[in-house]
């Protein structure tokens, strides 16, 4: 699911607070740390990432952060990545003295290691402006975000037969598999479809989204105005909601394997609201 990850962020934060930090060494250069464990491949699925897929998101991130901050003598070098069996992805932005060619951006220099962690150099936020309900808005935020760029990325890429396949049977897969942990941390998801249509009212509430429970005879229905994940996002594909959906068709799976979603309406089609019939 896309909105408890914010949990599983919260819980890795806490898990890594001791060492999982930005620290500065100079006003050239400052260190980020990622110890292990990586929220974004939690458990095993780190053994399947690449050392490849790694690089990709250093270059199409911290490499970039300098381009897009304006700053062209702004890139990062990397000194270790968990997924090559180092105890962290870790490394350090640095200010050279001349503008960086793209090529230069991300640089490696595994010889190097971070320092140790120094609470009383590493950047605070003030509570009174970042209170609790905050913070989680920003850890939700920024796993959605991660669907955001995904999703819409795979089907251009690919295209929309290919890459919404692939996409949409990895979303299948993970409502299938994160389901049982995201009613547990619902408070448990009541049987049948009325339970389950509850259950995806409340996800899509804590979205964003404007989500409306309505019952219909023997069927529950879930409508919503608006598409949070997707908003900024203009011309997609039919085949990213396609793939997104099919998130929600693995939940209801496991959730109960002879209950049936049908998507009614849809904004991106010309209706006035997206709607779900559970039954």
């Amino acid at each position: 699911m896309v909105a408890p990850y914010a949990t599983i962020l919260k819980a890795a934060a806490e898990h890594q607070h001791r060492e999982s930090y930005t620290g500065y060494e100079s006003d050239r250069k400052a260190w980020v740390r990622y110890p292990p464990p990586r929220w974004i491949w939690w458990g095993t699925a780190i053994c399947g990432i690449p050392s490849e897929v790694s690089r990709a998101m250093l270059r199409g991130w911290h490499a970039n952060n300098g381009a897009v901050l304006g700053n062209p003598r702004l890139g990062f070098v990397c000194t270790g990545q968990t997924v090559d069996g180092q105890p962290g992805l870790e490394g350090y932005y640095k200010e050279w003295d001349r503008d960086l060619a793209p090529e230069e951006r991300l640089q490696f220099s595994p010889g190097e290691r971070c320092p140790p962690f120094d609470p009383a150099r590493a950047p605070k936020l003030p509570e009174n402006a970042w209170p609790e309900e905050r913070l989680l808005k920003v850890l939700r935020n920024y796993s959605m975000e991660y669907i955001t760029s995904i999703v819409p990325e795979t089907v251009a890429a690919l295209g929309p037969e290919e890459g919404g396949h692939l996409a949409g049977a990895a979303a299948r897969l993970i409502g299938m598999h994160t389901f049982d942990e995201v009613a547990s941390l619902l408070g448990d998801v009541e049987p049948g479809a009325a339970g389950f249509a509850t259950a995806f009212a409340r996800l899509a509430s804590g979205q964003g989204d404007d989500a409306e429970l309505l019952q219909e005879g023997d069927s529950t229905m879930v409508r919503q105005t608006s598409w949070r994940l997707m908003s900024e996002r203009a011309d997609l594909s039919p085949a990213v909601f396609d793939a997104w959906n099919e998130l929600w068709v693995g939940a209801a799976l496991a959730h109960d394997r002879f209950m049936r979603i049908e998507v009614c309406q849809r904004r991106d089609r010309g209706d006035p609201h997206w709607a779900w019939r559970f039954r």
